[in-house]
């Protein structure tokens, strides 16, 4: 994975992944906390075989010393020993319960004896008496060097602690640091799960590479301007005055491409809820500022804003497009010079067949000519053909993508909808 490709993954989901780890922490910090305090104790007894003079003969006792370690190591946990144990402590538990908490481990001549239980005072006696047991029963045995032969010389066993047996200050389980590590682990496996799924699935359009996986179309600027429907229509009045989004690098990229032709039609679609309209609006109004004969022609027929939020009155587009007044009849004065507006107007039936008809190829024609610049509100291009044939219509085409709210298919569905009508994409408008 390329680091940039890294960074755009933790920008994306690094909240979420982060919010996972921290649950997994979280979790294993509450069972640590909700599981019962387990204390360890344990006694190291020497095992050692006296009585033997030979020099070979001391060899053997090692070798008996040995073999008695493996077989109490076994015996430490039968009921034989651990009865009186309990017997000896008052232990309120069976021989069963408490073998299973034992634990021994025999290592030539030494023998661990490890028990485990929620009481540090009781694990530490325990662990004592266990040994202690042992030891006594060592103490009425007597081992023959060679069991074959009756001459063979008798050994004593003993049994001595080289490590009593010492009181817990700190429970051995639960682990925290080991349960911390275990759900931090666990927490990153999960994390990078569900963003391996969320990857998959999210089809969000966030950065140039998610649109260069879709189109070849430039990013021509970048607009910040809210969503259609929260606040973007209300702003149009605004936009018209001077109030709107920033839009002057938008300006500048489409008046260097227009450079050389006398007059330029460009069109402005959404691939989504942005607000076509309000950004058309800034961008008139900033090319009208900037001494270009300007004018705004709002072309979502099917939802006609402009007439009441700019009070413009009079016949509009689709009036013009019927064939009941020229579109030279319909441009209006805007509210700063050089910029005319053309309302929406009065749609009967479907705005697509409007558009569609013979009259109003001549029609969109004479859009057109308006101006020196004519800027084209569209609307969305998947609400219907009249966005993409108006689009069609236009030297230039120009979708507003809304950044982090748009995905993959949303854009699919715009171009080839404008590839439909013969219209090609000029380039894109991030709208954050």
């Amino acid at each position: 994975m390329h680091l940039d490709t890294a960074a755009r993954t933790l920008r994306r989901h690094g909240l979420v992944a982060g919010l996972v780890v921290l649950l997994a922490l979280a979790t294993g910090w509450g069972v640590t906390q909700l599981l019962p305090p387990t204390y360890t104790s344990t006694v190291r007894a020497l095992y050692s075989v006296t009585g033997l003079g030979s020099v070979a003969d001391s060899v053997q006792a090692g070798s008996l010393a040995a073999a008695r370690v493996e077989q109490d190591a076994e015996l430490v946990t039968a009921p034989v020993v651990v009865q009186p144990v309990i017997d000896q402590l008052g232990l309120d538990t069976t021989a069963e319960d408490l073998a299973e908490q034992v634990t021994a481990t025999a290592s030539a001549a030494f023998l661990d004896v490890e028990v485990a239980a929620d009481d540090p005072q009781v694990a530490a006696q325990v662990a004592q008496a266990l040994v202690a047991q042992l030891a006594l029963r060592a103490a009425d045995e007597s081992i023959a060097a060679d069991p074959t032969d009756p001459e063979s010389p008798v050994a004593t066993l003993a049994v001595a602690e080289v490590a009593p047996a010492v009181v817990p200050e700190r429970p051995s389980s639960p682990n925290l640091l080991l349960n911390l590590a275990v759900a931090f682990v666990a927490g990153l496996f999960l994390a990078g799960l569900l963003v391996t799924l969320r990857i998959r699935s999210d089809t969000r359009l966030d950065d140039a590479e998610d649109l260069a996986d879709v189109t070849p179309a430039p990013v021509l600027a970048h607009v910040h301007a809210p969503a259609r429907g929260h606040g973007g229509g209300r702003g149009v009045a605004a936009a018209l005055t001077g109030g709107g989004p920033d839009v002057a690098a938008l300006r500048t990229a489409l008046l260097s491409r227009a450079a050389g032709r006398p007059a330029t039609s460009v069109a402005l679609l959404a691939c989504g809820p942005e607000p076509v309209l309000l950004v058309a609006a800034a961008l008139a109004r900033s090319c009208a500022g900037a001494g270009r004969d300007t004018v705004l022609v709002e072309g979502e027929l099917g939802r006609p804003r402009l007439a009441a939020e700019a009070d413009v009155r009079g016949p509009g587009l689709a009036d013009a497009l019927a064939g009941s007044v020229s579109v030279t009849e319909t441009a209006r004065p805007g509210p700063v010079p050089s910029l005319r507006v053309v309302t929406a107007g009065t749609v009967e039936g479907d705005p697509g067949d409007l558009v569609a008809s013979r009259q109003a190829e001549k029609a969109l024609e004479d859009v057109r000519r308006l101006g020196e610049l004519v800027v084209v509100a569209a609307g969305r291009a998947s609400a219907g053909v009249d966005a993409a044939v108006l689009a069609a219509a236009c030297d230039e085409v120009v979708v507003l993508v809304g950044r982090g709210r748009a995905r993959r298919e949303d854009l699919q569905a715009a171009l080839h909808a404008l590839d439909v009508a013969g219209a090609s994409v000029g380039g894109l408008v991030w709208v954050s």
